[in-house]
C-alpha cells in the first residue's frame, strides 16, 4: 500500500449503452475526470449557468451544445482551472469491439504459449489492421461477425451462449471458407482461439463469481483508463467519486481496483504498472459539483468524437482533442505497423512504471 497522499478525481460519462455496443443509442463513449476541488467546480458550474442564462434544475451539455451557447463550451474547456486537472477517455465503441474480440481468442492463444502480444505490439496491430481493412475486405460477413460476437457476449444464460457460440463460429466460417483475403489469416487466428470463449462465457454469466462481469462494457474500460491516466499524471494512489451507475456495482468495483493493481495476471510486460485504487465511491451528481463539470465535459466530448468517427469535425474538436487521455482506446491507422503499436504501448508502460 502506498504512503502517499491519494488525488482524488470526479467522473462521469456519457455514451452509456451498457455492453450494446454495436447497436446502441451511440457510437462512442466517453468518460471525463477531473482533479479539482469542489470551490473551483461550484464557480465553474455558476458562472456556465450565468453564460448560458439556464434555469434548469441540472444543467446538462446538451445547453451547452446549443448554437448560440458554443462560445460557452470553448469557455469552459479552455478554463485555466481546468488546465491539467481534466482527462477525457474516448472509446470508439465498434474499434473496442473488434479489440476485445482479437484480445479473447487470437491473444489469449498466445498467452497460453507464452508470448505476449501486448508487448510487442501485435495485438493493438491486428485489430487496428481488422477494423480499418476487415469491412472491405469481407464486406457484411463482417459486421454479421462482430454482432455474433457481441451477442455471445450478452448471452442470458449457459443455454443461450453455446447457441450463440455456435453462430459465431457459423459467421467465423463464412468469412474464412468464402472470402480470400490478404487479411484472412488475422480473422483465422481468432477464429483459432474462439475455445477460449467458453471461460470468457463463465465471467460474463457470473458463474462461480460473485456476479456477472461485464467486460465488453466501456464503463468498466473507461474507468480503468481514466485511474490509469490519473496515476501517470500524479504517481500517487487514485481516490474515486464517480456518479451513480448501476453496472458499478461493489463486485465489480473491487475486481477493477484488483485488476489495476495487478495487471501483470493479463500481461507480464505490464508488471509494476499497477496502480492502488484507494477508494470509489458513488455519488448523486446533483450533489457534487465535481462530478456536474465531469458530466458536462463527457457530453460536449462525445458529441465532438462522434462526429470525428464518422468523418466531420466540429468546432470544438481543437479544444476537446488537448483533453484527450493517452489511455483511449480509439482506431489510429499508424498502429496498422506492428513498430508503431509496439512503440505506443512501450510508452503507456515506461509513462506508468516511472510514475510508481
Amino acid at each position: 500500500m502506498s504512503t502517499k497522499v491519494p488525488l482524488v478525481i470526479a467522473c462521469d460519462e456519457s455514451g452509456n449503452d451498457g455492453e450494446n455496443n454495436l447497436n446502441g443509442n451511440s457510437s462512442v463513449f466517453v468518460h471525463a475526470s477531473v482533479a479539482i476541488s469542489e470551490e473551483v467546480a461550484q464557480g465553474l458550474m455558476d458562472e456556465v449557468r450565468e453564460r448560458t442564462r439556464s434555469k434548469t434544475a441540472e444543467l446538462k451539455s446538451k445547453t451547452l451544445l446549443q448554437p448560440k451557447n458554443q462560445v460557452v463550451a470553448q469557455w469552459l474547456l479552455q478554463s485555466p482551472e481546468l488546465e491539467g486537472r481534466c482527462s477525457l477517455v474516448f472509446v470508439h465503441k465498434e474499434f473496442f469491439t473488434v479489440a476485445k474480440l482479437f484480445d479473447s481468442t487470437a491473444e489469449e492463444v498466445a498467452h497460453s504459449i507464452g508470448e505476449d502480444m501486448y508487448e510487442n505490439g501485435a495485438a493493438l496491430s491486428a485489430a487496428t489492421i481488422l477494423f480499418f481493412t476487415g469491412p472491405g475486405a469481407f464486406g457484411p460477413q463482417w459486421l454479421a461477425l462482430l454482432r455474433a460476437f457481441e451477442d455471445f457476449l450478452r448471452s442470458p444464460d449457459a443455454v443461450a451462449a453455446q447457441q450463440r457460440l455456435n453462430a459465431l463460429v457459423e459467421k467465423f466460417m463464412d468469412i474464412l471458407v468464402t472470402r480470400d483475403s490478404p487479411i484472412r489469416d488475422f480473422v483465422g487466428m481468432a477464429f483459432m482461439g474462439i475455445e477460449h470463449l467458453r471461460q470468457l462465457s463463465v465471467l460474463q454469466l457470473g458463474e462461480g463469481i460473485a456476479e456477472r462481469l461485464r467486460t465488453a462494457d466501456p464503463l468498466i474500460a473507461g474507468v480503468g483508463a481514466s485511474i490509469n491516466e490519473w496515476k501517470f499524471r500524479s504517481g500517487r494512489p487514485i481516490a474515486v467519486i464517480h456518479d451513480e451507475a448501476k453496472e458499478l456495482t461493489p463486485a465489480r468495483i473491487e475486481w477493477l481496483k484488483d485488476s489495476l493493481r495487478h495487471p501483470e495476471r493479463v500481461a507480464a510486460s505490464t508488471a509494476g504498472t499497477g496502480v492502488d485504487v484507494a477508494d470509489f465511491v458513488l455519488v448523486d451528481s446533483r450533489t457534487d459539483p465535481r462530478v456536474q463539470v465531469a458530466d458536462l465535459l463527457a457530453g460536449v466530448g462525445r458529441v465532438v468524437a462522434e462526429e470525428v468517427a464518422v468523418g466531420e469535425e466540429h468546432p470544438l474538436l481543437s479544444s476537446v482533442g488537448t483533453l484527450q487521455s493517452r489511455f483511449s482506446i480509439w482506431p489510429v491507422r499508424d498502429h496498422m505497423d506492428p513498430q508503431k503499436a509496439r512503440a505506443t504501448g512501450e510508452e503507456s508502460r515506461q509513462l506508468l512504471v516511472g510514475n510508481q
